[in-house]
């Protein structure tokens, strides 16, 4: 089936002309696209199909909440309404789908060679899966199975509540709760998150009004993650401890609501770029400390997603599935 296939955040629009068989998606064209430059979807889409052949299907992972025919995307003053796009663009199917769970969807198009394998567990085959990714935000879906694919299913599971794990994760907490009242961990497991954890350690450390040059970067999350990675600032290395500690700790969680037998899979931006450092004890141990389940904890597969493509092939797969 040919499909367009599109994902679609605050800055940027990804689109691609994709040949889907079975749980193969072949990305024959693509182009990448800043929001700014355009007042909506429909330019950029026209820009697109100029000079492609008529497609039987689209799917666009959209950043924000959709019932799959409309949406307000969350951080870009676009709205996109799938019937108006397949009128204009004479297009069979259109369809929306959360940006998340567009990941979901894509785990199934994902070679081997781009999972990096942090527990190698006793996978089965059909079980329940767990997906979640730190990125600008953190985001959850978990995956079952309908008796021929795995299905995910709608989340804000990144809002749910952090449940600290012991005296350091407590006085975390508090000095989080100082801002937010209510602290999820998207407060934590994010970009944002990365910049409180080290906030929270100059706190510790008596440091908390200290000019500090990395708060002072213009991507301070980004400058933070590259000092730890080369171990130049003691307390970027210990935040980024932490960050990965808490990780484990809420894949760890999804793991046991989900019973994910089927694999646990580590997605979004964050992931690839401080893969050296999950790959230390910290993830794993937040993993397995599940009290009387530690041990049912090291039979579930988890794999960390290095593919890029993964949420473009994800509503590739989704726009190849009878709405």
């Amino acid at each position: 089936m040919r499909v367009i296939a599109g994902d679609i955040g605050g800055t940027n629009t990804r689109l691609a002309f994709c040949e889907v068989e079975d749980n193969t998606v072949y990305l024959l064209h693509r182009a990448h696209y800043l929001n700014a430059e355009a007042k909506g979807l429909e330019d950029h889409l026209q820009a697109f199909l100029a000079h492609l052949p008529a497609p039987e299907s689209a799917c666009f992972a959209v950043a924000g909440p959709t019932g799959g025919r409309h949406v307000h995307l969350t951080n870009l003053a676009w709205e996109i309404d799938a019937d108006r796009i397949a009128a204009r663009f004479k297009l069979p199917r259109v369809r929306l789908v959360n940006d998340f769970l567009a990941v979901g969807h894509g785990i199934d198009a994902i070679d081997a060679q781009h999972l990096a394998v942090l527990q190698a567990g006793h996978a089965i085959e059909q079980a329940s899966r767990a997906i979640l990714g730190a990125g600008t935000g953190l985001g959850v879906t978990l995956c079952v199975w309908n008796g021929h694919r795995h299905v995910p299913l709608p989340s804000e599971g990144g809002h749910i509540g952090f449940a600290p794990m012991d005296d350091e994760q407590v006085a975390l907490l508090n000095f989080l709760r100082a801002e937010h009242k209510r602290v999820s961990l998207d407060r934590i497991l994010s970009g944002r998150g990365i910049v409180a954890l080290y906030r929270f350690g100059l706190s510790e450390a008596g440091r908390a009004h200290d000019t500090d040059k990395l708060l002072n970067d213009k991507l301070p999350a980004a400058a933070i993650t590259q000092a730890a990675l080369n171990q130049s600032d003691p307390q970027a290395v210990e935040a980024m401890r932490l960050f990965c500690r808490i990780y484990g700790q809420a894949a760890g969680d999804l793991a046991l609501l989900a019973q994910a037998l089927g694999g646990v899979y580590v997605a979004g931006g964050i992931a690839p770029k401080i893969l050296a450092l999950l790959k230390h004890p910290e993830f794993l141990e937040g993993f397995h400390a599940k009290g009387r389940f530690a041990e049912w904890t090291r039979k579930v597969p988890v794999n960390v997603v290095l593919d890029e493509d993964v949420g473009l092939k994800g509503a590739a797969l989704a726009g190849a599935v009878p709405i």
